[in-house]
């Protein structure tokens, strides 16, 4: 049975080709495939190409044509549009006024759409100067620049493949004349890429295929002419420049980039790096590659300051930065093993991971990512050393001499990064130490305000014991003192694995994932977060997500958080309580708190962390390093004390913590436990 002729629209736009224009017409009625119509589309050309159309349209009176004339010039991508809008067929081929396309192009490439969910099929294109001389059989010196030999032989593949391998990199569909469309409503992706001066057609490409397959034919079907007046010739190197980074940004955007991609797409910007203007490349710094060393403190699972680590190593090495992790050797585990942990706990990272403190290659920078790493990297040879500081970790131990080492790390001379404000103020003030920050922020795809969501007269609060830090014995005291005077509002905890059990009514969700977190924000009325050293990230997701916050008036507080979405308390059960009353007993200081939450979290996505990081990182390669002597309070309100009501509560109104008798086999095993962790901890500070 004879297939089905599939009906074929043909787009032709035109602006000033009136010396190509009749061979272009020609070798669109020379198909061997049967075209349904041609729409050409004048974009108030200059020349007399309005008059050769017409009269080509009037020799050829058995073609369909529509002609449309612009009375003003509406540019590349107005035109693509207007032309899909008017198309009839079920296909569309843009067929651009200066090429050419032989006989069987047609004939090929719609065998492209034989699979139902091929959304474009193209082929190889040749290119010819302007007198129609073929100056290249093909164009796979553009296309396939990394010599894969995809481009060799035919291919149907599926389209998310398509972006994250090919056009991730660079557009390797050079010509969109080459290109035969399924009809679909691109009216959106069409509109969008009139922002773009070189790279909308690569644009297009890449959203349109998020949703279908590609075909290929490696036969050189299309003609592409190569003449001065291509704009690709004319444009701006600083555009081009930019367009391909906002591009390929945002495909790493949707798909995670491997380091072997990343890899490329710097080699594809690098091809244009010199030829863009001296003040483009000032501000170019983070495009200058550098090998980089971070020493990593051993994996903890559930630790947020190691995934906070991991995340910024990728975003360095999205930047095309070659950065590899230490660990301190365990003798137990092999680099592959301690990668796989590594991701298991904080996930997709992309550095190489080596275990054992030995440099394995030649670093511009090293840097120190806790007290315990300092000591490593003071003694490892490097132009460059820097310490990148989440918390202030003396506080993490006795005093003595832990707390004096860790203080010491401090005075080493390296250049600071810290999370907030408050420790690059701290760096600078007291240990006169260069320093920069980036703020604290949340993934606002993830923490955000849900409307489906029904509030409940509920509190969560961050319940994680086994970090001293953590203030977890103070929260529950406070939360003891708020289910007292309030017995009906719901307690949910949250953080940790360890099911300790506390003797009032609370519901444990232990540790849950970040899009459980982002409902119970949304279902509670507060959220208590205590953090006695740097602040913790927590606080502003709640934020993200609309939740007034509860934290402790101390100075680690006083620098990141606003005023008008965080009440901080006076360091007693009494007076975390009374904050969290004054909130649950007045729906408008809650929705005072959370429309402040939201509106202070609206620009403080990861993303523009990731950057202040990539930046300060940078600014350490340059002669000047700025410091944080700068940096004022953020919070400037009175701290919230006890209420009279709570300060006249006794021990009596107030049960002992619930205390779990265990019995002395269980108690040989917990030692035991201890002694383990005790004796991992000394290896790995050796």
């Amino acid at each position: 049975m004879k297939e089905k002729q599939k009906k074929i629209s043909v787009i032709i736009p035109n602006y000033n080709y009136a010396d190509y224009l009749e061979k272009r017409l020609s070798s669109v009625l020379n198909q061997t495939y049967p075209i349904y119509e041609i729409i050409i589309l004048d974009d108030n050309s200059k020349d007399n190409s309005v008059e050769i159309i017409e009269r080509f349209v009037q020799n050829h009176p058995e073609m369909k044509f529509k002609v449309i004339k612009n009375k003003e010039n509406k540019g590349v991508f107005s035109q693509w549009l207007t032309g899909v809008e008017k198309a009839k067929g079920d296909y569309f081929w843009i067929a651009e006024a200066d090429d050419l396309a032989k006989p069987n192009f047609l004939e090929t490439v719609i065998k492209g759409f034989n699979d139902e969910k091929t959304i474009l099929s193209y082929c190889e294109t040749e290119r010819i100067n302007e007198k129609g001389r073929v100056i290249a059989d093909n164009s796979k010196d553009f296309s396939d620049i990394f010599r894969t030999g995809l481009y060799d032989s035919d291919f149907v593949m599926d389209g998310e493949t398509f972006i994250r391998t090919q056009l991730s990199v660079l557009n390797v569909i050079l010509n969109v004349s080459s290109v035969l469309w399924k009809k679909g409503d691109y009216k959106d992706i069409f509109t969008v890429a009139k922002e773009y001066k070189v790279a909308g057609d690569w644009y297009i490409y890449a959203n349109v295929l998020k949703n279908g397959k590609v075909a290929y034919f490696h036969e050189s079907l299309n003609c592409q002419r190569k003449h001065e007046m291509s704009a690709s010739t004319v444009v701006k190197r600083d555009i081009e420049f930019d367009e391909i980074t906002k591009i390929q940004g945002m495909i790493n955007s949707w798909y995670q980039p491997t380091r072997e991609i990343i890899y490329k797409q710097n080699i594809r910007k690098n091809f244009l790096f010199d030829e863009i203007s001296e003040q483009r490349k000032q501000t170019l710094k983070n495009f200058k590659r550098k090998n980089i060393a971070v020493i990593f403190p051993y994996p903890v699972k559930g630790s947020g300051g190691h995934r906070t680590v991991v995340q910024n190593v990728n975003r360095l090495i999205n930047y095309g930065h070659i950065v590899d992790i230490y660990v301190g050797e365990d003798y137990i585990s092999t680099d592959k093993g301690m990668k796989n942990m590594i991701e298991k706990f904080y996930g997709k990272c992309l550095a190489d991971v080596y275990v054992g403190i030995r440099m394995r290659k030649e670093y511009d920078l090293i840097f120190a990512t806790a007290w315990t790493t300092a000591d490593a990297v003071r003694c490892l040879d490097a132009p460059k050393k820097g310490y990148f500081i989440q918390d202030y970790e003396p506080w993490f131990e006795p005093m003595g001499n832990s707390y004096i080492v860790a203080e010491n790390s401090y005075k080493y001379g390296f250049y600071f990064i810290t999370i907030g404000k408050w420790l690059c103020q701290k760096m600078s003030k007291e240990f006169n130490q260069s320093a920069k920050y980036f703020d604290f922020c949340a993934d606002l795809k993830t923490y955000k305000k849900l409307d489906n969501i029904e509030k409940e007269n509920a509190i969560c609060f961050v319940y994680q014991p086994e970090k001293w830090r953590r203030c977890t014995d103070l929260g529950i005291q406070a939360l003891k003192i708020v289910k007292t005077i309030m017995p009906e509002v719901k307690i949910y905890l949250y953080g940790s694995s360890v099911d300790k059990k506390v003797d009032f009514e609370a519901e444990n969700l232990h540790i849950i994932p970040i899009e459980k977190c982002n409902e119970i924000y949304n279902r509670c009325k507060v959220g208590l977060c205590l953090s006695s050293s740097n602040p913790s990230r927590i606080p502003f997701e709640m934020m993200a997500a609309g939740l007034p916050v509860v934290e402790l008036y101390r100075e680690n507080n006083l620098y990141d958080m606003p005023n008008d979405a965080v009440l901080l308390a006076e360091s007693t059960p009494e007076a975390m309580a009374t904050a969290i009353l004054s909130i649950l007993k007045d729906e408008e200081l809650q929705k005072k708190m959370s429309n402040a939450g939201l509106n202070f979290m609206k620009d403080k996505d990861l993303s523009a962390g990731f950057e202040q990081f990539v930046d300060a990182v940078m600014d350490m390669f340059e002669e000047n390093y700025d410091s944080g002597a700068s940096i004022s309070l953020s919070y400037k309100k009175k701290m919230v004390t006890a209420s009279e009501e709570l300060k006249g509560m006794t021990s009596n109104d107030i049960p002992a913590l619930y205390v779990s008798p265990h019995g002395n086999f269980v108690r040989k095993l917990i030692k035991i436990k201890r002694n383990i962790v005790k004796v991992r901890y000394k290896i790995f500070r050796r």
